[in-house]
């Protein structure tokens, strides 16, 4: 039994040091603050080393610009665009993010798709 306390009473003390400061894991979340509403259906149809990506916009009146956002690019709208067009791609596979951003800059969770362009014309 002795030898049992020995091992329960400093996992005790490391568990209740360790767990000091959790509410500084989610603090940043605790706000008031209104995010920018995310895009929905977020899809693309690829052909020769372009890709058309649709998605369907937020209801509301929050959301004021998008982004699309790849490897190093970042593409900024002027208005609430529904597509868009990425031309003169690599063969290689992209991860696409789309954001809508408010009018203070503050961007949503990002609707994702992966892609692959084709290398051949007329596919």
């Amino acid at each position: 039994m002795k030898k049992a306390m020995y091992c329960i009473i400093p996992l005790l003390i490391i568990i209740t040091l360790g767990c000091d400061n959790m509410e500084d894991n989610y603090q940043h979340y605790k706000s008031n603050r209104i995010y920018s509403p995310k895009v929905i259906d977020l899809t693309a149809d690829v052909g020769y080393r372009t890709a058309i990506l649709e998605w369907t916009n937020p209801t509301g009146d929050i959301a004021k610009t998008i982004e699309i956002e790849y490897d190093d690019v970042v593409i900024k709208s002027i208005e609430m665009i529904e597509y868009y067009q990425l031309t003169d791609l690599e063969l290689k596979g992209y991860l696409i993010s789309v954001f809508t951003v408010d009018l203070h800059g503050n961007r949503s969770v990002p609707a994702q798709v992966y892609i692959f362009p084709s290398g051949e014309e007329g596919s």
